[in-house]
């Protein structure tokens, strides 16, 4: 008998099914030599400080860090019974196949249960990508080793581990030095996230606009046919920014070149191609439907879950790669066969399509521990069946795929440069030729392709030849202003957590960023973000992501080690190398905790209530020490009658109503 655990219900119903186990158990489907059992996400949970301390409350920055020799997982009280379920079947088994997720905490679901139980037999792995009936018994018939996946567990135990000594051991020691209203919570994730909002809404707030002038002139040929190019001004007028802010300047070239005669010297047409965009990461799925469709990161992962579970739609979607392996290129016929008996609609669209054309997103080089998110081969996908935000989010999986079998984008493009009166004018067009992949988008709907520069003017060029002569008939100076950086929506937000090198000015630490995995992983940022809205750093305004007053109090609270997104960036690097095996679970803990006290002294060092009060931050404290409410275990907060006599109540009133009288300057509890 084979004990499969999967990660949750559905997961494990799907499975069974191509098992044909369908007997129905307490808790587990079982048949055909199977027990096939589920958990409900984690069914464990690492204890809280209390239990290795028990004097932790109410907190003080003096009984810091609360670091466990041992570290306990113990049963959540919500999934107990499933819990017992899964143990009691282990205690009969003697091989175990994991079947959860593809990921770290896939992994880690399953495996600390099996630690916890002190289970000793066989492990296998069942490595899904794809939840259809296809890719199910796909992977049945290519069952992995327990061993090529176990580094996943323990880069997840890492991760875990790391979190909660610096997230709770932070937020312990900030919430008892500046009682703040409600707990301060501080994160090795959360907090460098806040610190790019921040940085980037007080980079705008603080933004001086800067004027710049540019010229363009309209140049006729001797038929008649006109185009305007663009003034390339000498490096010796131009700012760091490559502007001209010099009003004088430009008027004077215009006035010199005013109705002169022009010379081309230099013509050049080339046939250019542009391939295919990649198909969808989970990161670009969520830029993309933020930018379309105003969703949040949340909202799309679970879009994109939805059609991963329950329609058995579309592949695995907690993906941060957008290409393919080789081998699958050989169900595109399938696959694309799918989407039609799926969508008649899509007939036309199908008729571009040349299902031998191999783009490059099939690159085995190039795929990380899960391919890009695609449309799967089940062609019993119901799309009636979805919701509005599904349908969307799936019609954008299903056209960025076809799009790699209509060929690249040709177009022709031409560059000009006309000497006139000695001052260089230039101009580049693109006419269209073929377009190729660009069909599947209607041919601009989701091209990100830069768009044509000032200095680049997209013109519609005539046909020329270098001599040629040419007449100006019009000059324009235009008066143009610096910009700001644009605010974070979710979808910027995403990409620069994911490309927090981008973001760091000092070269030395871009270069230790380029090849990080950033802030957070592709299965993480969504809900980070989402911590941030909740905890009322982070509010919306239409599609943007601004900072709240109180976001901001915290990241001036906090010394730099605990905002720094490099740092965090560098921690995710060494997570990856544990999930790859080249890195050791111990050893990134330790640093961690090596690295928690050096944040905490400076938490103590550098933190003083004067900086509290200035940051608007309401303090909660008397000599330092936070109490917490025995209701909700939030932090009290002293406040004064009306007639002056001091009492305590719960800072979460009005949700919790929690009172008591001040007692020698304590609440009395």
């Amino acid at each position: 008998m084979i004990l499969m655990i999967c990660e949750k219900p559905s997961q494990a119903r799907d499975i069974a099914r191509n098992l044909k186990a369908t007997g129905r158990q307490d808790g587990y489907l079982e048949g055909n030599g199977y027990q096939i059992t589920w958990c409900v996400g984690h069914l464990l949970e690492l204890a809280p400080p209390e239990y290795y301390r028990p004097d932790i409350k109410p907190w003080r920055i003096e009984k810091l860090p609360v670091v466990p020799d041992q570290w306990k997982m113990l049963v959540s009280s919500r999934t107990k019974k499933q819990f017992n379920v899964i143990k009691q079947l282990l205690k009969k088994a003697d091989h175990v196949c994991v079947a959860s997720d593809p990921d770290r905490e896939g992994e880690s679901i399953v495996r600390e249960i099996l630690d916890e139980c002190q289970y000793q037999g066989k492990i296998e792995r069942l490595w899904l990508s794809a939840l259809d009936d296809s890719s199910i018994q796909k992977a049945l018939n290519n069952i992995k080793p327990g061993k090529e996946t176990e580094n996943l567990y323990y880069a997840a135990m890492a991760r875990s581990r790391s979190d909660y000594a610096i997230g709770m051991n932070l937020t312990m020691g900030a919430s008892a030095l500046y009682g703040v209203n409600g707990v301060l919570s501080i994160g090795r994730v959360q907090t460098p996230t806040l610190k790019l909002v921040v940085d980037r809404d007080r980079t705008i707030e603080n933004f001086k606009p800067q004027d710049y002038f540019v010229l363009r002139a309209l140049f006729a040929t001797k038929d008649n046919a006109d185009f305007w190019t663009m003034w390339k001004a000498p490096e010796a007028v131009l700012d760091d920014q490559g502007h001209c802010l010099n009003q004088q300047v430009v008027e004077n070239v215009a006035a010199k070149v005013d109705e002169e005669p022009g010379t081309v010297t230099s013509f050049k047409e080339t046939n250019k191609k542009q391939k295919a965009p990649l198909c969808f990461s989970l990161s670009a799925l969520q830029k993309k439907a933020s930018s379309l469709f105003g969703y949040s990161a949340k909202q799309v992962l679970e879009t994109a879950q939805s059609l991963y579970e329950k329609h058995k739609a579309t592949t695995y979607p907690r993906t941060d790669c957008g290409y393919l392996p080789e081998d699958q290129f050989k169900e595109a016929a399938t696959i694309t066969a799918a989407l039609s008996q799926i969508d008649f609609g899509l007939k036309s669209l199908m008729a571009h399509c040349e299902i031998t054309f191999k783009s490059s997103v099939w690159n085995d080089k190039k795929i990380t521990a899960h391919h890009a998110i695609i449309p799967t081969m089940n062609e019993g996908v119901d799309m009636n069946q979805m919701s509005t935000e599904e349908l969307k989010v799936y019609d954008l999986i299903r056209r960025q795929y076809l799009a790699q079998f209509m060929g690249d984008y040709e177009y022709r493009q031409r560059q000009i440069e006309v000497n006139c009166a000695g001052e260089l004018f230039t101009a580049t067009g693109n006419t269209p030729v073929k377009p190729g992949w660009k069909e599947a988008f209607n041919n601009n709907v989701l091209d990100e392709e830069t768009e044509s520069s000032e200095e680049t003017a997209n013109a519609v060029i005539p046909d020329l030849t270098k001599g040629d002569g040419v007449n100006n008939q019009e000059t324009n100076v235009e008066a143009k202003q610096t910009k700001p950086p644009a605010r974070f929506s979710e979808g910027t937000l995403i990409e620069a957590m994911k490309t927090a090198g981008k973001l760091v000015d000092d070269e030395t630490l871009k270069k230790v960023l380029k090849n990080s995995k950033g802030i957070g992983t592709e299965a993480t940022r969504a809900n980070i973000i989402e911590v941030l809205f909740k905890r009322g750093y982070l509010q919306r305004k239409s599609k943007q992501v601004l900072s709240t007053d109180k976001g901001r109090a915290l990241i001036d609270l906090v010394p730099d080690l605990v905002k720094n997104p490099v740092l965090t960036a560098q921690w995710e690097q060494q997570l990856e190398q544990i999930a790859e095996g080249k890195g050791k679970l111990d050893d990134f803990v330790n640093a961690q905790i090596t690295l928690l006290k050096e944040m905490l002294a400076q938490l103590q060092n550098e933190g003083t209530k004067k900086q509290a009060a200035t940051l608007q931050l309401q303090s909660e404290t008397h000599n330092g020490t936070v109490y917490l409410c025995p209701k909700c275990e939030s932090p009290l907060r002293r406040l004064k009658s009306k007639k002056g006599k001091f009492f305590w109540g719960c800072s979460q009133y009005p949700t919790c109503d929690f009172t008591t009288w001040e007692r020698s300057g304590k609440p009395s509890l």
